[in-house]
């Protein structure tokens, strides 16, 4: 799943959403199969517990049938009541949804990343680690791809027939912005096995050891491969021109180097970050950094916010209108087209603010999710700064939580958590971020 997921355009196509579907159910029936269910889902905490629960059962609810009459006395839905006059409808039952079936689609989609995170409580240590590398494989390649990308014309195979990508890379994906959110994620990991490859082992008093001579050449060697991995994930972002995920990726890279190697790092550690950094700063600029220096420009800068902003606005405006059960999940852009005001010009499909959208889309419970899994990191961000984190899992799990941080961050801007394949290495980098194997 982990490597399948971006191939297709992020998965955000039907047939890659299927086949992903598909694994989650698979993964789901295996936990249950082998009666490890139970135990993934004690593992998590109870906040997350209930945000999973009422993530799974609104869509549910919302697809519920009621009477005609008392679907029209909802909030919200008194205007559909004329179309529902002219085809002779108003005495028919409805599902609460407003559009049932973009709420069953929006529902299956929600199958993946519920099944890896609670997947993701059951692996070991040591295989964390190797799916985190697996992870990390797939966006260095995605990277790659999109350097190669901003080099190369509108008509390249290289662009994989993507008319979208307006010179910017974008590997698998089609949208920039999306591209730039896998980017972000990936930094802060890339940090964590940087530094757990770079720093130096330290005895039980916190004094650091010295090398064996033997492996050092094993290990300079490791930590300039390392080191140029980072400089191509990072560069791959900034080709993205994607302000708000250069931003978001830039600061959780910034907080993971903090919090992972400046304070505990030694000097010639700490130049070897600063380098790593410069160097890709100055690889994007002998490529071309212009274009991207001039998205932030602030004329760029207020005329892309005051857009999202118009949106998000109007968003909260419809979903006060829906309260307190929400127009249904996946029903944004049926709902939308009456709220469009001056300004907002074309089809708009989704509010450029996830958390907007699901507050129109979920109403009350759409905040009550959000706030249950921030209550949820931020305790488990109280537990881990508490413990002294090995550089096994610990180290895996600060990174983790930073790359959760960043792309959170980043919706509020975007829609990165309805592409599936962001969706699903949140699930994954938060199940990480999560994991308490001493919590039955």
């Amino acid at each position: 799943m982990l490597v399948f997921a971006p191939l297709v355009r992020g998965a955000n196509r039907p047939i890659p959403l299927l086949v992903l579907e598909s694994a989650g159910l698979l993964l789901l029936v295996a936990m249950a199969w082998s009666g490890e269910l139970p135990l993934a889902w004690k593992r998590l905490s109870p906040a997350m517990r209930w945000a999973l629960a009422i993530l799974v059962a609104v869509p549910l609810v919302q697809l519920l049938p009621i009477p005609g009459a008392w679907w029209i006395a909802l909030p919200g839905r008194g205007a559909y009541g004329e179309v529902l006059d002219v085809v002779g409808a108003r005495d028919a039952w409805h599902a609460l949804s407003v559009n049932p079936v973009a709420t069953q689609y929006a529902a299956l989609a929600l199958i993946p990343p519920i099944a890896v995170v609670l997947a993701v409580q059951l692996v070991s240590r040591r295989s964390l680690r190797t799916l985190a590398l697996v992870f990390v494989a797939v966006a260095v390649a995605e990277a790659l791809l999109g350097i190669l990308q901003v080099g190369s014309g509108n008509d390249s195979l290289l662009r994989l027939g993507n008319p979208y990508a307006g010179g910017a890379a974008t590997g698998t994906y089609v949208n920039r912005n999306h591209f730039a959110g896998l980017m972000a994620m990936a930094l802060p990991v890339l940090v964590a096995i940087w530094a757990a490859e770079t720093m130096p082992v330290r005895d039980g008093q916190g004094r650091a050891m010295l090398e064996h001579p033997r492996h050092a050449d094993a290990m300079l060697a490791r930590r300039i491969a390392w080191s140029l991995v980072i400089v191509l994930v990072m560069a791959g972002l900034l080709f993205t021109r994607s302000r708000a995920g250069i931003a978001c990726g830039m600061a959780a890279f910034a907080a993971a180097a903090m919090g992972l190697v400046w304070r505990a790092g030694l000097v010639r550690i700490r130049v070897l970050l600063v380098a790593v950094s410069a160097t890709a700063l100055l690889l994007a600029a002998y490529v071309g950094l212009t274009p991207i220096l001039e998205r932030f420009a602030p004329e760029e800068l207020s005329l892309g916010y005051d857009g999202r902003a118009r949106i998000a606005g109007a968003t909260v405006r419809a979903g006060l209108e829906f309260l307190p059960f929400g127009s249904g999940l996946g029903t944004f852009a049926d709902v939308f087209r009456r709220y469009q005001g001056e300004g907002m010009v074309g089809f708009i499909d989704h509010a450029h603010n996830d958390y907007a959208e699901a507050f129109l889309e979920m109403g009350v419970a759409g905040i009550a999710v959000v706030a249950l899994i921030g209550a949820a990191c931020l305790m488990r961000w109280r537990v881990l700064r508490a413990r002294r984190a090995s550089r096994t899992l610990g180290y895996l799990q600060v990174s983790a939580g930073f790359a959760v941080m960043a792309l959170a961050l980043h919706g509020m801007f975007d829609f990165n958590f309805h592409i599936p394949a962001n969706a699903l290495y949140f699930a994954f980098l938060g199940g990480i971020f999560l994991h308490d194997s001493s919590r039955t």
